[in-house]
């Protein structure tokens, strides 16, 4: 079986989170990373991380993903002021 990818960004914690996000629904995931070889690129945002996942899972990881980008960012923190709200 083929691995493709399904995300890509510069930030390896961001990955991470992609990839649990992805394994939480049942999805095998694995990590690539062209940021560590012979000439690191471990700065800014050289080099990349992508999520790979299996042929059979690609387009269920990529409907998850969509509906996570989809979805709108909930409301944890209310700023209180002094003043009247």
């Amino acid at each position: 079986m083929d691995w493709h990818p399904c995300y890509s960004t510069p930030l390896e914690v961001q990955a991470h989170i992609v990839k649990g996000y992805l394994e939480n629904f049942g999805v095998p995931c694995l990590l690539e990373s062209d940021r560590f070889g012979m000439k690191p690129l471990t700065f800014s945002a050289f080099g990349e991380v992508r999520v790979l996942v299996r042929d059979d899972w690609a387009e269920i990881a990529r409907g998850l993903l969509r509906g996570r980008e989809e979805r709108p960012p909930r409301r944890r923190w209310k700023l209180i002021t002094g003043g009247r709200a």
